[in-house]
């Protein structure tokens, strides 16, 4: 039985001031080539060009190649440079070597990149992440054009909306709401909590600290990064509470059919690292003007967590009704009025029964005919007189 888990999210709201993000730059490792590691449930390989079949560990993923999992189903990929990727359900992935480019059109994804591996970028339909390392989450919602990124380390990860015009640098414990083409909050949730009751990150052992049996060089990187997030992050308090926020739910169909993988509506863009991004310093002025908000969250199995409540509940301190409360709840939609019952057709009269036919007078009898008359007898010649006797002779 999954235990109930919640993480816990405060907002923080951001100007449109921006500043120039700048970090030293590294040498870039290019990818080339990525290996299936682990497979859970049903997960397929789209070869480029070719059709889909079902994936197996030690399967190479090359140029344009895509990795796609169903309902309940998770794939762990190993990527050249050491940097590891873990999809969750209903996932559609694809890397495009030597660019360090990845582009994810549904699902959720974690990406552990080991520090100065260069700059890679992840897309989706409607926003872009830049990052230096190491440690995210994406998530895309294809129902509502919605990305969800949120940032497990302090090292300068960067998200752009899909015309750039808005852009925001996290912190490790942030996460970034973008819908359509608009950023619409920053939310602050508990790294421990999501450590401890994440599925995406299971056995992976990201917290531990002393040295593992079988070392992981490159993951050993990350989790060094990891450390310095939790120590840093402050305990997260707050009064008001919103229980399962609608915005961050995957939605798919019930069955376990795999999802579209269409990458043709992720558009390339610019470069994210050429642009100006947002800053927390920037939004100082107003901080103090706005209500802190807590949120409580809890997300799917095989995707971030464990959870056996689904309802969506908000409880609120009652001094601040009259505040500001974003995200608003989505509300509860109009019952879909019955459609009135169509009257019962009036039943088609019943045909009147076609007459019976007069029976056909019987023939008359022929007359029988008159027996001929018997052909009378023909009437018996009369004897030939006798002749009369010579007289005899005197």
């Amino acid at each position: 039985m999954f235990r109930k888990t919640v993480l816990v999210l405060s907002i923080s709201l951001w100007s449109v001031n921006s500043l120039i993000f700048s970090k030293p730059v590294s040498a870039e490792i290019p990818l080339t080539r990525a290996v299936v590691e682990k497979l859970r449930n049903r997960v397929r390989l789209i070869p480029q060009n070719q059709s889909a079949r079902p994936a197996r560990p030690s399967d190479a993923m090359t140029i344009g190649d895509a990795l796609v999992t169903a309902r309940s189903s998770m794939a762990q990929l190993r990527f050249n440079d050491g940097s590891l990727a873990r999809q969750g359900e209903l996932a559609v992935f694809r890397f495009i070597p030597r660019s360090r480019t990845f582009e994810l059109s549904n699902g959720t994804l974690l990406l552990l990149i080991p520090p100065d591996r260069g700059k890679t970028r992840v897309r989706t339909p409607n926003a872009v992440a830049g990052i230096r390392g190491s440690a995210l989450f994406m998530r895309y919602i294809t129902d509502t054009n919605t990305t969800i990124v949120g940032a497990l380390t302090n090292s300068g990860i960067v998200v752009y909306n899909r015309t750039r015009s808005q852009g925001r640098e996290l912190k490790a414990g942030q996460i970034v709401v973008i819908t359509e083409d608009r950023i619409e909050q920053v939310y602050e949730f508990d790294l421990r909590e999501f450590y401890e009751t994440s599925e995406l990150v299971k056995g992976l052992n990201l917290t531990q600290t002393e040295p593992a049996d079988s070392p992981d060089q490159a993951l050993d990187l990350v989790r060094g990064e990891i450390a310095d997030a939790l120590e840093a992050q402050d305990p997260i308090m707050g009064n008001n509470i919103i229980v399962n926020p609608t915005f961050i739910r995957l939605r798919g169909s019930e069955s376990d059919e795999f999802p579209s993988a269409d990458f043709t509506v992720i558009d390339p863009g610019v470069d994210v690292f050429d642009q100006d991004v947002g800053s927390e310093n920037s939004n100082a002025d107003i901080t103090d003007q706005v209500n802190q908000l807590d949120i409580r969250s809890t997300l799917e199995t095989g995707e971030f967590l464990n959870t056996e409540q689904d309802d969506e509940t908000v409880e609120l301190d009652p001094e601040d009704v009259d505040k500001p409360l974003e995200p608003e709840p989505e509300p509860e939609p109009e019952p879909e009025p019955e459609p009135e019952p169509e009257p019962e057709p009036e039943p088609e009269p019943e045909p009147e029964p076609e007459p019976e036919p007069e029976p056909e007078p019987e023939p008359e009898p022929e007359p029988e005919p008159e027996p001929e008359p018997e052909p009378e007898p023909e009437p018996e010649p009369e004897p030939e007189p006798e002749p009369e006797p010579e007289p005899e002779p005197e």
